[in-house]
């Protein structure tokens, strides 16, 4: 059975006799979480124009804005600045300054918080846009809420303020009303940099190149269903010639009826739903996987022929050297171009890991394409954390499964030592067709799951997993 999504509810208890005066707080489910978690008694005196101001201000970046404003990629908002931080020990002050200043920008952005700047000490509330849901960050806690409904939310609260200070002195507030009225007014070229996270001049650049369709208004960019603009965002911090390179390699994929893969993206999605599956990454992928394996009938003690599988299904493989070389591989699904994979040979991980990227890939195509996700696996990419976890792990499942990895172990005698564990990697890579990472992060989930810590020595016998 689905589980019906939680909602923002906003608290705006009119103050006696000052009409743009409210006791303001946000609720979660119908526990309060802001300005004070769990306390329904505590609101926060607030003046309501303040509150339009920001959501007016700060609109698009809001329903649009899905990257972080530098090289570094926290679990949550609330994380951003530690992470900053951590970055600027070693940056050269010129490129500090200009961090420190998009950092804050963002803050005063993403964190509702802060625009009621006459209050000190108020706990943080993030709002961040990710795919089809947003991050809600209160610090101590955060929850994933859907998309849609978080922008209707937040719709109702500025229109409902909007009606309050018309009744209050309509004159006085015309101007803050309409300016409320058309927040999503903004030209293609501002669209495309808001939804894509890229530098507005480059913006330009794209569209005058005919690299990339600008949206032809604000819900065309809110639908983010553009595969060549969200290839663009996941590339976004690199140079603008490699933004270039990889949205070229997508727009090389023909679109092609995939009514298979369709139909079992779809069964895959219904499955992990209606089991109630963890809203955590990892178990998403490891049932994603094991559904997919069962569907498809695959025997359960040898390799996987992934390639043939992926092909089965109707998604275009292509393979060819391409720039940056830590772009490892990109998935491709959407209203003009797909489905498709491609694999970078220049790529580090090709000739060892080519099956792992392709698998990964797999698990995009089935329960990304939704949003016609454009995956790339590449330093300095902005592919949110969660999504790519998720794919990392279907694919370390769906090649060699936790159960026959913790079998193995089980039958070499459960061995903890470096010289035997080394050679049950070998054993697993070589029989499974993965990388020893691969293979060693499996080992360690297997040996886990029945009390035995093996991390520290595979970390050792396989580093950079």
């Amino acid at each position: 059975m689905s589980v019906i999504a939680p909602r923002l509810q906003f608290v705006l208890r009119p103050v006696a006799g000052r009409w743009t005066t409210c006791e303001f707080a946000i609720a979660i489910a119908g526990i309060t979480v802001w300005p004070a978690h769990g306390a329904d008694e505590v609101t926060l005196e607030i003046q309501i124009d303040d509150l339009l101001g920001y959501l007016t201000d700060f609109w698009k970046p809001l329903m649009l804005r899905q990257v972080y404003p530098i090289n570094v990629t926290p679990s949550r908002p609330s994380k951003l600045r530690q992470a900053a931080e951590q970055r600027w020990v070693e940056l050269p002050k010129s490129i500090l300054a200009a961090e420190e200043e998009a950092v804050a920008d963002f803050e005063e952005a993403h964190d509702l918080a802060r625009c009621f700047s006459g209050f000190f000490g108020l706990n943080p509330f993030w709002l961040l846009r990710s795919g089809s849901e947003f991050t809600v960050d209160t610090g101590s806690a955060y929850w994933k809420l859907p998309f849609e409904a978080v922008r209707d939310d937040l719709s109702a609260l500025g229109s409902s303020i909007c009606d309050r200070l018309a009744k209050a002195d309509f004159d006085r507030w015309n101007a803050a009303i309409e300016a409320w009225r058309q927040r999503e007014d903004a030209d293609g070229t501002s669209l495309l940099a808001w939804s894509a996270g890229l530098d507005r001049s480059l913006a330009r650049e794209l569209i005058e190149e005919g690299v990339i369709e600008p949206p032809v208004n604000f819900d065309d960019a809110a639908n983010d269903n553009d595969e060549l603009r969200i290839a663009a965002r996941m590339a976004g911090a690199l140079s603008p010639k490699q933004i270039r390179g990889i949205v070229g390699l997508a727009r090389e994929f023909e679109l092609h009826d995939a009514e298979v893969l369709r139909g079992l993206a779809k069964e895959c999605a219904d499955f992990i739903e209606h089991q109630g599956v963890s809203a955590r990454p990892f178990e998403q992928g490891e049932t994603a996987a094991n559904f997919v394996r069962e569907r498809l009938e695959l025997a359960s003690g040898g390799a996987v022929d992934v390639l043939t599988i992926v092909r089965s299904l109707g998604i275009e493989v292509r393979h060819r050297r391409a720039d940056p070389p830590t772009l490892d591989g990109l998935a491709v699904w959407g209203r003009r171009h797909g489905p498709g994979v491609f694999l970078n040979e220049t790529s580090s991980r090709y000739s060892s890991g080519a099956r792992v990227t392709l698998a990964h890939e797999l698990c995009h195509l089935l329960l990304d394409g939704g949003q016609a996700l454009a995956a790339v696996e590449v330093l300095r990419a902005r592919m949110p954390t969660g999504v790519e976890q998720r794919a990392k792990s279907f694919a370390g499942e769906f090649l060699l499964p936790r159960r026959i990895a913790a079998e193995r172990w089980i039958d070499a005698g459960r061995p903890v030592d470096d010289s035997s564990l080394n050679l049950l990697l070998e054993e697993l890579a070589n029989a499974f067709g993965v990388t020893r990472s691969v293979a060693a992060w499996k080992l360690e989930h297997a040996a886990g799951s029945r009390g035995v810590d093996l991390g520290t020595t595979l970390d050792a016998l396989a580093p950079y997993r």
